[in-house]
C-alpha cells in the first residue's frame, strides 16, 4: 500500500540512493552530464544535511517498507521586486521506473502541496530538462505550466 510521509535521517541512505538513481537517468541532461567521482559521498552528506534542515522537507513515498519515490520540496526567496516573496521549490523528484505510472508523484506533489500551504506558501516552481519529454507531461499533468527557459553557453577557451 502506498503512503508518503516525511523521511528521517534513517532514510538518508535509501534517499541518497534514489538521488544517485535520477544523476544517472539524468545522464543526457548537458548540466547533469558528468558527475563527481565523489558523487555518492556528496549525496549521503547533503542528504543528511537537507534532512535536518527545518525550511525544506524530503518526502519519500513507501510501499510496504520499501522507498519507492522522492522529492523534496524547499522554502526558497524569490526577487525581492517581486510577489511572492517566497515560494516552494520543488527539486530531487524520482519515482523507480516500476512505479511509475501509478499515482506515486502525484501523492507526492500532494504532500509538498500540503507541507507548503502549511508555511504560508503560495506558489510551486522546479526545473524539468527540455529534453525530458515524459518529465515534462507529467508536471503538466500535474498543473505545472512552463514559465521561463534556461539558457546555457559554454565559455570559449583563452586564444
Amino acid at each position: 500500500m502506498l503512503s508518503v510521509r516525511a523521511a528521517t535521517g534513517a532514510d538518508a541512505d535509501a534517499v541518497a540512493a534514489l538521488r544517485l538513481a535520477l544523476l544517472r537517468e539524468e545522464a543526457a541532461h548537458p548540466l547533469f552530464a558528468r558527475p563527481r567521482k565523489s558523487a555518492p559521498a556528496i549525496a549521503r552528506r547533503l542528504t543528511a544535511a537537507q534532512l535536518a534542515d527545518e525550511r525544506q522537507v524530503t518526502l519519500v513515498a513507501v510501499d510496504g517498507t520499501r522507498i519507492i519515490g522522492v522529492l523534496r520540496c524547499a522554502s526558497a526567496r524569490g526577487p525581492a521586486l517581486t510577489t511572492p516573496l517566497r515560494f516552494a521549490l520543488v527539486t530531487t523528484v524520482y519515482v523507480r521506473p516500476a512505479y511509475r505510472r501509478r499515482g506515486v508523484l502525484r501523492a507526492l506533489v500532494r504532500a509538498a502541496d500540503a507541507w507548503a500551504r502549511g508555511r504560508g506558501l503560495t506558489d510551486m516552481r522546479l526545473h524539468c530538462g527540455i529534453g525530458n519529454a515524459a518529465g515534462r507531461a507529467a508536471w503538466a499533468a500535474l498543473g505545472f505550466t512552463p514559465v521561463e527557459v534556461l539558457h546555457r553557453r559554454r565559455l570559449p577557451r583563452d586564444g
